[in-house]
């Protein structure tokens, strides 16, 4: 399951939610656009829903080359737009295309976590304790755009996709989440931790918008099953 709430400050300035996310029953996929960037809401719905079209779009084996294969069919139909290649980095890519991808797989005895750029892996152990491992940059996070890029950021040409495994005997569940989630942990909202760990994610939707003052981020929280 997905749940996406709008951030306070995003709602205020009039920017829509950048976050996007589709979901099968072995993946989960979660983007966060950058809020630098002028049109990332457009540009994590389009790459989501065009990866959602990509034949065997849930495989694991295959989600690297998926998603490789995505931004260079968007980049491809793009440059009838902008043949200019300064203009289709500076006023494309840059503007729509700067957003973290966050996805988890479930196999048969294991959940495998695939992440380019910060967010968040949420895991509960065999004991009911969750645990948030945070994934930060600063200012200047990776995005996978920037491979597509000849002047920004070189640094991050080379980056790749870092891949998290988690044994289910040790591990009872696992979820993604994009920056968003800070909140919760540095107010200690226990009632979402509650919810999480009950896989109910009506309740958290219900609790994200009695408290969307305290979130001035889009959040977005990611979870193969779960109760509505």
């Amino acid at each position: 399951m997905i749940i996406s709430s709008q951030g306070f400050r995003h709602f205020t300035d009039g920017i829509n939610n950048q976050d996007f996310g589709i979901e099968s029953e072995k993946m989960v996929l979660i983007l966060d656009g950058c809020s630098a960037a002028k049109y990332s809401d457009s540009g994590t719905r389009l790459f989501g829903q065009l990866f959602s079209r990509k034949e065997e779009c849930d495989s694991l084996e295959k989600f690297e080359d998926n998603v490789k294969s995505v931004f260079d069919d968007i980049l491809t139909m793009l440059k009838k737009y902008y043949p200019i290649s300064n203009d289709l980095e500076n006023n494309y890519i840059m503007e729509n295309l700067l957003f973290t991808i966050i996805a988890c797989f479930e196999t048969e005895d294991k959940y495998i976590v695939k992440l380019f750029g910060d967010g968040y892996i949420i895991t509960q152990n065999a004991k009911g304790l969750l645990s948030y491992m945070k994934f930060a940059y600063g200012s200047c996070p990776p995005y996978y755009a920037y491979k597509y890029c000849r002047q920004m950021v070189p640094t991050f040409k080379d980056y790749q996709f870092k891949t998290f495994t988690f044994d289910k005997t040790v591990f009872k569940k696992v979820l993604i989440a994009t920056d968003g989630v800070m909140p919760i942990i540095k107010f200690d909202m226990k009632d979402i931790d509650t919810s999480i760990v009950a896989g109910n994610f009506s309740l958290i939707q219900t609790i994200l918008k009695e408290r969307r003052m305290s979130f001035h981020d889009d959040i977005t929280i990611g979870m193969l099953g779960g109760k509505k």
